[in-house]
């Protein structure tokens, strides 16, 4: 359970926060929501048409015949929830290309690192080899 003190220092530190003073920090909090666009309130975001967007819309209110109000928001919803899975589909396309770029460049980097390591070993393991036999050689004698 809080104690009267920390719901005290809450008060106050709640008083100190109030948000982005300057213009350029409430235009950066102001797009907060739209760090990836699934939860967005608006459906276009920066790298998408909005001419894009309406014909969608548009193709999918002509299959459907709106009666009502409430029918039509339906049907509008609809179109936004497709649009955005729509995004969702790019967007996670997108991530499994850039892991397997990383992936890719892992297992060069990996196989370059073996290479390089048969090459050490190649260079250093006859040395060392050559070695062992003259130690074996000189404590024989």
């Amino acid at each position: 359970m809080t104690s009267y003190r920390q719901i005290e220092a809450n008060r106050r530190n709640a008083l100190k926060s109030t948000g982005p003073r300057t213009e350029a920090g409430k235009q950066v909090s102001r797009r907060n929501a739209l760090r990836h666009g699934l939860t967005a309130e608006t459906i276009i975001g920066t790298l998408e048409d909005a001419d894009d967007y309406r014909a969608f819309e548009a193709a999918i209110a002509a299959d459907y015949d709106a009666q009502s109000a409430v029918e039509r928001e339906l049907v509008l919803r609809l179109a936004s929830v497709l649009w955005r899975l729509r995004r969702a589909t790019t967007m996670e396309t997108g991530l499994f290309e850039i892991q397997a770029g990383h992936l890719h460049d892992y297992q060069q980097s990996r196989q370059l690192l073996l290479s390089s390591r048969d090459i050490i070993h190649a260079a250093f393991g006859r040395a060392d080899s050559a070695r062992v036999h003259a130690v074996s050689h000189s404590a024989a004698d």
